[in-house]
């Protein structure tokens, strides 16, 4: 049987840079790039059976304006898979960042292509 670390095992191995939150009903780790993104890591509780994590990277503060950007599936749930994942998400919100996507109207119509 194949153990996968429990969320305070991940949040303790990836360090002080994330935190536990509730997002839709489902206790997740959570990573505020501090640049307007954030990234939510799903599929790492108890419940879960499958031993994968989606990563969802969003920006916006409040829940009423929040965009997802990018969806990553099928993360292996390891500190070491989750970390570079969520590197790789950190990375890419600073390209959108510097090449013009700093607000949510922008994004969206990148996002849709419009």
């Amino acid at each position: 049987m194949v153990h996968y670390p429990s969320l305070r095992e991940l949040k303790r191995t990836l360090g002080a840079d994330y935190r536990i939150r509730t997002i839709d009903w489902e206790k997740c780790l959570y990573r505020d790039f501090g640049n307007g993104f954030n990234v939510e890591v799903s599929g790492c509780s108890r419940a879960n059976r499958k031993g994968v994590a989606t990563l969802y990277l969003w920006f916006g503060e409040h829940a009423y304006d929040c965009l997802i950007v990018k969806t990553v599936r099928d993360v292996g749930r390891s500190a070491e898979a989750i970390g570079e994942a969520v590197d790789n998400l950190c990375e890419y919100s600073n390209s959108l960042i510097a090449h013009g996507y700093d607000s949510r109207d922008k994004l969206f119509h990148l996002k849709n292509n419009i």
